[in-house]
């Protein structure tokens, strides 16, 4: 398994493709990227939501033909740094970012590990209520679908408390969710703290791996 540093379809392999080697930098309020020694912790997003438009997907750049969200790069930055961190992070930042995700991949052709890394934040959570964020992800086109992992649908309690809840929340898509969820393997709320664990330690080792290989090269 590897992650990818820009747009790949995944469905030849579950995930997607190993990055550059890259510094993991975040843009401070002129969105002029600093150094990894130098940059902005992920306390400082929380700080201000007003920061978030920094990072918000931004339509009219794909509209106009241009080929990559311009804030594209520094959501990928704060996501690794995020997800380096020990969480979870505030909730209601989780779901922003995995809002911007869902918008810049429903404009973009393929899967980056950004959605997938976004998904993780919000459902470490575990409220019931996310079920449809995470819905919205991974139904927003086929590379989602075969990319993201659908167990974190039942993080909101393993697939009983999160049948129950989808079937009386009267949401527009609750029809479509059961249907899904019924299809999915049985499994218990233990069963997605394991899930969620496991790809969290996959991205941060993984990440952890790149920086080490790029203090190495430039201490060569």
């Amino acid at each position: 398994m590897s992650i990818s540093r820009g747009v790949a379809s995944p469905c030849r392999r579950r995930r997607p493709e190993h990055p550059a080697k890259r510094e993991i930098a975040i843009p401070d309020e002129t969105v002029a990227h600093t150094s990894k020694d130098d940059a902005l912790g992920p306390a400082w997003w929380t700080e201000d939501s007003e920061r978030w438009d920094l990072l918000q997907f931004e339509a009219a750049h794909d509209a106009a033909g241009l080929p990559l969200d311009p804030w594209w790069k520094d959501r990928r930055d704060v996501l690794d740094a995020l997800i380096l961190s020990p969480g979870p992070v505030d909730h209601d930042f989780a779901r922003f970012l995995l809002e911007q995700e869902t918008r810049f991949h429903r404009h973009c052709w393929g899967f980056s590990h950004t959605i997938e890394t976004a998904a993780l934040l919000l459902a470490e959570h575990r409220r019931p209520d996310d079920i449809w964020h995470l819905w919205q992800a991974i139904t927003t086109s086929f590379d989602t679908w075969c990319g993201l992992p659908h167990q974190l649908l039942l993080a909101g309690g393993g697939t009983t408390l999160t049948v129950a809840y989808v079937a009386g929340s009267g949401h527009e898509q609750e029809d479509n969710l059961l249907g899904h969820l019924q299809e999915l393997a049985q499994v218990t709320d233990d069963d997605v703290t394991t899930l969620i664990a496991e790809r969290r330690r996959y991205y941060t080792d993984t990440l952890r791996e790149l920086d080490d290989a790029q203090e190495h090269d430039d201490d060569r």
